[in-house]
């Protein structure tokens, strides 16, 4: 009972029921004997009436000669098509028939003058009568009586009466079908959300119904697709880490254990070699709390106004002797005075030089290194362009994930932890600004630009 569908076919059910009832109240309320003949006396003695019409008949005229004429059109405007159901008289001054809307010869004998008098100056002239009902027996019932039903309106109540039950058969039929389709795509989404709850992330609701239902089941898609691409990440970062960190624990325990087996002296060259090592461990762990810190927006910026062209002066100047030992040109594009933004002195730096620490990795001797900041549309772009090994079409969309190396390299021979990027990437969105990278393909170059807002 407490299903969707049943609830809408209950509710449809009580429209309809309410419904019925009101049609049929209004339908007995309209249809009664009195209102009836309510509404046909008044026509008959309201101003200008038939009663009066009748009288001003008479009164020009002086007899009921031809008045067939003036009751035919009063008989077929008040009582269309009433096909023999009920008559229309006009008696004179002794009682007899001067007109009927039926054959005399269903005229059955007329006990006593019934129906509203036709006065002229004091005198009464004639009777109109109004037979409600003339039945098969010859019985017939005043209008002005009020004791007897009409046929008549029996057979409109029972007609209205039917047509209600129709329509209600029919709306009750309409509602149960109706809240089965209603409740068929909350049914299909409880179906997909228990099974995404069952780790079936694969599982995708159909995109069908009305623009409601379907925004929904497309918004349910969209959850389950970011749950599905949430969980792979997640699979590979541990994946990941537990790679990046097997390997500087694997030569700690080693180096360990072979200086506890006197296989490897114990002097200060060894124990350099397992300080690296922890350095490793240390920046690896630093890195990722860091990255993790800023992709859940609870990074600490002190945000002050930055001169950027004096900030990448200052990158570059750092680098400057590490590039020179490596023989690659590293400089700086001056051309363009850039105004001031805000932003994090010391987090802007880590982007800068995690931008060239991975353009030296990538870049061969001989190469070129140019860093360059610009205005730009709303805010100041700084770009990193190496001439080095470049970046393959299909490496490009991955650039930014974490421990993501081209050509899926796992070695850590040029340095690095795999999260440079990464932290790139999420130091830019923390400061409300994005960062891209192009590349025309492998060994031609790659350029990384930051674009910072204003404010």
């Amino acid at each position: 009972m407490n299903r969707l569908w049943v609830r809408l076919s209950l509710a449809f059910t009580a429209v309809v029921l309410l419904g019925f009832g009101a049609v049929v109240f209004g339908t007995l309320s309209l249809t009664s004997d009195q209102r009836m003949q309510s509404l046909l006396l008044n026509q008959f003695e309201r101003p200008h009436g038939l009663v009066d019409s009748a009288a001003r008949y008479y009164k020009e005229q002086g007899s009921w000669d031809g008045v067939e004429t003036l009751m035919d059109g009063a008989r077929s405007t008040l009582f269309p098509g009433s096909g023999g159901r009920g008559a229309l008289l006009l008696l004179d001054a002794s009682g007899s028939v001067v007109y009927s809307s039926v054959p005399p010869e269903r005229m059955p004998p007329i006990p006593s003058r019934l129906g509203r008098p036709i006065v002229i100056d004091g005198g009464v002239v004639g009777h109109i009568d109004f037979i409600a009902s003339l039945d098969d027996d010859h019985n017939f019932y005043s209008a002005w009586s009020r004791t007897s039903p009409s046929d008549f309106i029996q057979e409109v109540s029972l007609f209205l009466l039917q047509i209600a039950l129709a329509v209600g058969v029919l709306g009750l039929i309409f509602g149960v079908l109706a809240s089965r389709n209603l409740a068929a795509p909350l049914n299909r989404l409880a179906v997909a959300a228990r099974a995404i709850g069952a780790r079936n992330l694969d599982y995708r609701v159909p995109v069908q119904g009305s623009t409601e239902i379907r925004e929904v089941a497309e918004s349910f898609n969209e959850m389950a697709a970011a749950l599905q691409s949430a969980e792979s990440l997640r699979r590979n970062l541990l994946a990941d880490v537990a790679h990046e960190l097997r390997t500087p624990l694997t030569v700690l325990q080693g180096n360990l254990q072979a200086i506890l087996d006197d296989v490897y002296p114990l002097d200060k060259s060894e124990v350099a070699r397992l300080h690296d090592q922890t350095r490793h461990l240390h920046r690896l762990v630093n890195d990722l709390h860091e990255l993790a810190q800023a992709e859940a927006h609870q990074l600490l910026l002190h945000k002050q106004e930055l001169d950027l062209e004096r900030l990448a002066q200052e990158a570059v100047d750092f680098f400057g002797p590490v590039a020179e030992e490596r023989g690659v040109a590293l400089r700086l594009d001056t051309t363009a005075e850039t105004p001031p933004i805000q932003g994090d002195r010391a987090r802007l730096m880590q982007v800068l030089q995690n931008l060239l620490n991975n353009a030296l990795r990538h870049t061969p001797e001989g190469g070129e290194i140019e860093v360059a900041v610009a205005a730009q549309t709303g805010g100041v772009e700084i770009a990193v362009r190496d001439t080095g090994e470049g970046i393959g079409a299909e490496d490009l969309p991955h650039i930014f994930e974490r421990f993501y190396r081209a050509g899926k390299a796992r070695n850590r021979d040029s340095g690095g932890t795999g999260l440079g990027l990464a932290i790139v990437r999420a130091l830019a969105e923390a400061h409300g600004g994005r960062v891209t990278v192009t590349s025309a393909g492998k060994g031609t170059g790659s350029r990384f630009a930051v674009w910072l807002p204003f404010s």
